[in-house]
Formats: structure tokens, C-alpha cells, sequence
């Protein structure tokens, strides 16, 4: 019998918010200023999920300029990347369909929240005020909150100490396969969701205990464990 979940953790960005705009935008602007050619959003797409500085380094890799800069130069092209997402964290983002409903939702019928994104640390708090969610959240962890980032179990093992719970309360919601990885990892269930960035594979190929083509599909998921109990 599937115990009912106590903690519902969720990925960021590609989960909550499309920030895929905002991103490229902020990619191809610390380029621009150096003269290396701009990403179309479909290929900043599938640099997204192990964050911002694996997302550098493969937009770099693309332009097959590296070799034009020294160290210090690349190192200055990445704090102006850096300084940019700061900047447009969310000029273009926007929530996805129902994410601030079901949220909502979710928190008055007791289940604690938590985010677990690999997004820069110092972002993840603005992101989530800016879109007047902040509040519903218990825990906010980042990419520089742990020593380690999914798919490692670190940080949802954390949740559960912190929060006093065993691996199978917590269920975690994830766009990408490092999100499935984790929960596979930390023991937990997990629901995949169809949209997002998944370096274009189908979320399914990372066999999540549940696939969603909408948010508010998580409601049915908790509501149907929480008719388990006995």
C-alpha cells in the first residue's frame, strides 16, 4: 500500500517556469558583446538542466571559438553571461499552465513544498517572488545550496532529514531526467512532465512512476495515493 505523500518537491526551470527565453536571451548577450554567434533557443533548449555553468560551457563549445580568447577572457565572457541572467531572470519566463493553482492547491491540503533546481543559488529566491510563489514554499534549494546537485540524491535526501520523513513521503516533479535520477536515486516516486527541457527525449524514457502532459494532473496523483491509506 503507497503511503501518502507529505513533501512534494519540484525542478524549476522546464518544471514551474519556461525560462528558456530568458535564458538564451542572457546567453546571446555575453556573446554578442565578443562577437560569437548567437544560439537559437531551440539548441539553448538542450544545454539546460545541469546548470548555469554546464550551459555555458556547451553554448561555448558550439561556437567552436574558444580557442580565439585567453582564460581570462572566456572567464570575463562568463561573468557577463552571469550578469545577464541576473538581470533577465524573468523579463520573458513565465509559469506554465496551472502551476500557481495547483500549488496553491497543494499547500492548503497540508502537503509541505519544496524546490530543488540546479538553477545558481542566488536566482532561485528572485524567481520565485517574482511570480509571487515564494510563500508557498517550505524549502528553496539551489545549485550552490548542497555539495552535490541532481541527479545526485543529496538534496532530497536533505529534505527528508530535514523535514523528518522517510524517502517514500516525498514524491519529486521534474521536466528532465536528472530530476527522475534523483528520486530514483534517493528512493523516491517521481512524475515526469511532458513539456519542459529534456535534451529532446521523452520524459517516459526516463521511467518516472507517473508521466503528466499538465501540472494540474499532479492533483489526481496525490489525491489517489492519499485513498490508499488504510
Amino acid at each position: 500500500m503507497t503511503k501518502k505523500f507529505k513533501l512534494i518537491g519540484f525542478d524549476l526551470d522546464g518544471t514551474l517556469v519556461n525560462s528558456l527565453p530568458d535564458l538564451a536571451l542572457s546567453l546571446n548577450s555575453a556573446f554578442a558583446e565578443v562577437g560569437l554567434p548567437q544560439a537559437p533557443e531551440e539548441l539553448v533548449l538542450t544545454w539546460i538542466g545541469n546548470g548555469a555553468d554546464v550551459l555555458f560551457a556547451k553554448g561555448l563549445e558550439w561556437t567552436g571559438r574558444a580557442n580565439e580568447f585567453s582564460e581570462e577572457e572566456l572567464k570575463q565572457i562568463k561573468r557577463r553571461f552571469g550578469h545577464f541572467y541576473g538581470e533577465n531572470i524573468c523579463n520573458i519566463s513565465k509559469l506554465y499552465p496551472n502551476v500557481k493553482t495547483t500549488l496553491e492547491t497543494l499547500k492548503a491540503q497540508g502537503y509541505i513544498l519544496a524546490v530543488v533546481t540546479n538553477k545558481p543559488t542566488k536566482h532561485v529566491q528572485p524567481v520565485l517572488k517574482a511570480f509571487e510563489i515564494d510563500h508557498l514554499f517550505s524549502e528553496a534549494l539551489g545549485g550552490q545550496s548542497l555539495p552535490e546537485i541532481k541527479p545526485h540524491p543529496a538534496p532530497l535526501y536533505y529534505l527528508c532529514g530535514k523535514f523528518g520523513l522517510y524517502p517514500q513521503e516525498l514524491l519529486f516533479v521534474g521536466d528532465s531526467k536528472n530530476d527522475i535520477l534523483a528520486a530514483q536515486n534517493a528512493g523516491c516516486q517521481s512524475v515526469g512532465l511532458t513539456y519542459g527541457y529534456n535534451y529532446n527525449i521523452p520524459i517516459g524514457d526516463s521511467n518516472p512512476d507517473y508521466v503528466c502532459d499538465d501540472f494540474a494532473e499532479i492533483l489526481e496523483i496525490v489525491a489517489n495515493n492519499a485513498s490508499q491509506i488504510s
